[in-house]
């Protein structure tokens, strides 16, 4: 049994299990808990070889890249494509050869200055 940290390690192990082995499931479980916070459980297994990959976390935050990764697991199980997108020029013409995956956005968060009082 294989213990993730993190969502994206998750993820990319995953994919790899049910490359090599189709027949593998993705299962998830969630517990809730009286205080609202709840732990989220996701675990890939494949019954032929014993391998489990497994993820555990109550971060609300994980939980939604956790359910945007098993879009990813669920195309890849169902061979399925991930759909491409074409960049687009202002005027709205595709731009040649630069086509990329759809993905989740990881970027950073804009940080709004701090005002200073009058000197």
């Amino acid at each position: 049994m294989k213990i993730t940290t993190t969502p994206q390690e998750f993820v990319d192990e995953s994919l790899r299990l049910l490359e090599a082995r189709p027949s593998a499931t993705i299962t998830t479980t969630y517990h809730a808990a009286a205080s609202g916070k709840g732990k989220l459980t996701i675990k890939t297994y494949d019954p032929a070889s014993g391998a489990v990959i497994k993820f555990r976390t109550c971060k609300i935050a994980v939980v939604g890249r956790m359910i945007a990764g098993l879009n990813r697991l669920g195309r890849q199980q169902a061979n399925v494509p991930e759909p491409v997108v074409t960049v687009t020029s202002a005027t709205g013409t595709p731009i040649s050869g630069q086509a990329t995956p759809l993905t989740a956005d990881t970027g950073s968060k804009n940080k709004k200055k701090k005002k200073r009082g009058k000197p």
